[in-house]
This record gives structure tokens, sequence and C-alpha cells, in this order.
């Protein structure tokens, strides 16, 4: 019993401290790229992020009277959709911004709940409470609650992802498959990049968890079917079957000149002024314009691969501990830094621990390893850290034992 009134008090705590943080860092506006989209949507009925400026210059910016909107796959879905449906629920009576944001604390906060109970399934109830309070009042994950980001969306669906996940490898039911495969199907519109994860995470239960091909079908075509009208859409515009289309952008951001590992995307917009690349403001703009990226991303870096393998290994090391040349505000507050130091080295003593352990807690050591190696190759923001806290978390108790058996030795 008091297990459980403990959980239910960290959560209690932990909401009351996001509801007393948006008064202090709490966005207090839809801003940046879903601002764009939302209004552009609003106005227009486009998908659109971009305005048209000339034939050959765009920009994203709020469409105005006779503005013509170019359609958008620059960013993932999946969080449009839910401020949309957040627009529509509001009935122009609650803000928008403060309705968002108090209903990311609410996910966060059944967030929590199902984290404890991964930890539960993994047999770690003496540590649950601990962890799941490092979960519920680290940082940054206070502070992202209160912003306008995906990430906490993220972060709710990747608990969920992994609790089914967790029940697949203890008892295959379709019941199980198919819920797994509606969280795989958001995820993948949350972060488009999650489709790798997931066909990943598919083949590791296939080859080493003896998955039977049948529910490996399944859960493919549950998946596609899901995320299908998406591809529709977008195929339908743009001609391509595509999810999302940035890689070029994320990628020369990341592998450019005046090397930064957080991305340096103001030396892209002076090195490639728009409006002098002589690329149409047609409905094709935002692929064009991400390939003419790549192509300059794959010379830099086939031009300078010494540079680019240092710069990669220096963007793993901002991943798995921190940046030393960040610019992020408030980076390097010690309310930051430490915990996330303390978490990234219980981490890598967890990662040890479990790599020789088939099974869940050998997935989540490969899903740990190719989520730094994966994102380093582009670029690394404080809040990628976040993508893997739950992760981290799970490896962090595992190193935590392992460290003690070591002490008691």
């Amino acid at each position: 019993m008091n297990k459980i009134n403990n959980i239910y008090l960290i959560i209690l705590l932990s909401f009351l401290i996001k509801i007393f943080a948006i008064f202090y860092v709490g966005d207090e506006r839809i801003m940046n790229e879903w601002s764009y989209i939302i209004h552009n949507y609003n106005f227009s009925g486009i998908l659109g992020y971009n305005v048209v400026i000339s034939e050959f210059d765009a920009l994203p910016m709020y469409a105005k009277e006779n503005d013509t909107v170019l359609p958008t796959a620059f960013m993932p879905p999946l969080y449009f959709f839910y401020i949309y449906i957040l627009q529509s629920l509001s009935f122009e009576i609650f803000d928008l911004s403060k309705l968002l944001i108090f209903s990311q604390i609410i996910l966060s906060s059944i967030s929590i709940f199902y984290l404890h109970k991964i930890l539960i399934e993994l047999g770690n109830s003496k540590y649950s409470n601990i962890f799941t309070a490092l979960y519920a009042f680290f940082p940054i994950n206070i502070y992202a609650s209160t912003q306008v980001s995906s990430i906490t969306l993220q972060l709710f669906l990747l608990i969920f992802f992994l609790y089914f996940l967790i029940k697949i490898f203890k008892k295959p039911a379709i019941k199980n498959l198919i819920i797994f495969s509606i969280f795989s199907s958001l995820l993948i519109l949350a972060r488009g990049e999650f489709i790798i994860f997931f066909i990943l995470t598919l083949c590791y239960l296939f080859i080493f968890f003896k998955f039977d091909f049948k529910s490996f079908l399944i859960s493919i075509f549950i998946t596609l079917f899901l995320i299908s009208p998406y591809l529709y859409r977008n195929y339908k515009v743009f001609d391509e079957i595509v999810l999302t289309k940035s890689l070029g952008y994320n990628l020369l951001k990341g592998n450019y000149k005046e090397f930064k590992e957080e991305g340096n995307p103001g030396i892209i917009e002076t090195d490639f002024k728009i409006s002098s690349l002589g690329i149409k403001t047609d409905k094709y703009f935002e692929i064009n314009l991400d390939n003419f990226y790549k192509e300059k991303a794959l010379d830099y870096i086939k031009t300078n691969p010494l540079e680019f393998t240092k710069n990669y290994f220096r963007k793993i090391i901002a991943f798995l501990f921190f940046d030393i040349n960040s610019t992020y505000p408030g980076y390097y507050n010690f309310i930051h830094i430490i915990p996330k130091l303390i978490l990234s080295i219980l981490s890598l003593f967890g990662l040890i621990e479990m790599f020789n352990k088939k099974g869940f807690t050998q997935f989540v050591a490969l899903y740990y390893t190719f989520n730094v190696l994966f994102f380093s190759i582009f670029f690394i923001l404080p809040r990628y850290s976040l993508i893997i806290l739950p992760i981290q978390i799970i490896l962090s108790i595992n190193g935590g034992k392992f460290l003690l058996r070591k002490i008691n030795n």
C-alpha cells in the first residue's frame, strides 16, 4: 500500500511543480514552426510552413490575404494534429497555448505512472520509486512539459511503446501486438526517424526472440495502415512517398564548416540564401530545397572525411554526457547538468550490464546505442537527451545495482 501511495505522491508533486513552473518558464504562446503551420492551415486550409515571396524565394511566415502558402512535409505531423484537435476543443474560449501546456502536463503525469509500471514489470520494485522520482523531477523534463514542443507527447508515446513491448516479450498475444503497433505508428508520425527504430525492434523480436513471421507482418500492416493517410497526402502533393522531408537540412546543419555539436543553421542561411538558389517556389519547393541541402552536406562529408569522423565522435560525447560548447541559455546550470551527468554515468554502467542479457533489457541497451549513433550523424540538441530519458532510467537502475554489487564485493 505504501508503494502505491508513494507513486501517487510522486505524480501529484510532479504535477504541482509543473503547474508552478508554467508561471516562470512556460511558453505564453505557440511559437516557431508550429505557430506558422497552425496559422497557415487556419488561414488557407493548406498544411504549410513557407509562404511565397517571389518566383524563387519563400520563407516561413504568417500568410496574409493573397499570399500563396506552400505545402509542407518539413515537420512530423502528429503534434500539429494534436494542437489542431485542442484548438477545436477550446471553442475559442480557452487560451490555446495554456490548454496545450496543461494537456502536456497531464500526459507527463500518465507517463510517470506507466514508467513506474515498466520498472515493476522488470523486477525493480525495490528501486522503482526512487528512479520514477528521478524521471518525474528531472529538471529538463519538468521544463519541457511547459513548452510548446512535441517532446512531452513523444515521451508519452515512447513509454507506452516500451510498456506494450514488455508485454509482447512476456506474452505475444494479439491484443498486445495491436496496441504496440498503434503506438509505433503514432511515434512514427511524431518523429519520422522512428520508423527505423520500429523496423529494428521487429527485427530484434524476429531474430532473437522467435517472433513468428505472422506477428511480424501483422505489426507492419497495422502500422503502415495507420500512417498511410499521411503518406498518401504527401504522395498526392509531392509525387513522392515521404513522411518528412528535412533530412538534407538536418544533415547539413550538423556537418558543415564552423562546426557546432548543436548544429549551425546560421551558416546555412548565410552561405545558401534561398532567393539565389534558383529553386522555383512551386509545390515541390521544400522537396527540391532539401535535396539541394542533402547534396551540399554529402559533398562536404566526402571532401572532409576526417573532419566528419572527428566531429561525429564529438557529437557522441555531447549526447552521452554534455555539450562543452552549448550556446543554449541555462544549459550549464548545475540543476540541469549534475542530474544529467549522474544519469549518463549510471546509464553507461547499465549498458555494460544489460548488453549480455537477451530479452527486453538487451533490447533497451541496443535501442540506446542506436539512438546515440544515429542522432550523432546529424547534430545534438539538449532535448535529444530527453528523448531517451525513459531508456536511461531503465539503464540506470541496472547500472546502480551493478555498482552496488561491485562495492559490496
